[in-house]
């Protein structure tokens, strides 16, 4: 009889850890892009994404290359490390992603653009002798 409800208890506990697994989530990992002046083309390590404000999902914690451009605007560029966080970590992350709710990862980068000078080139003046020194 001992037997029995022991073996009971671990084919309920099997099946509690299999049902978790089944239902567990995962680390959701996106980025968040943004630039001033807004609805700037923004390419993502050369892909383009669409215009800010936008959000895209990521999936390696490593160096992204980001670059926004609009039309009268200089386009600026921005290499970004997205650096794992600790419940990331090798040994933690296993057990994170058993959990049975979702974990977010929201990294956030902002790009400025300056408008292109269209003043036009300065005009200097001719070198001309130099006057004789009055007395």
């Amino acid at each position: 009889m001992r037997v029995g409800l022991r073996s009971s208890r671990l084919v309920a506990g099997i099946a509690l850890l299999g049902a978790s697994l089944c239902l567990a989530a995962c680390v959701r990992s996106k980025v968040i892009v943004t630039s001033e002046p807004a609805e700037a083309m923004i390419t993502m390590n050369g892909v383009n994404l669409g215009t800010t404000p936008l959000e895209q999902p990521f999936t390696w914690y490593w160096y992204y290359d980001f670059v926004a451009t609009k039309e009268g605007y200089v386009a600026d560029g921005k290499r970004v490390r997205f650096r794992a966080p600790p419940w990331l970590w090798p040994g933690f992350d296993l057990l994170m992603e058993a959990m049975p709710f979702y974990v977010n990862d929201t990294k956030k980068v902002h790009l400025m653009l300056a408008p292109v000078d269209t003043r036009p080139a300065p005009q200097f003046a001719e070198e001309s002798e130099p006057s004789p020194a009055t007395p």
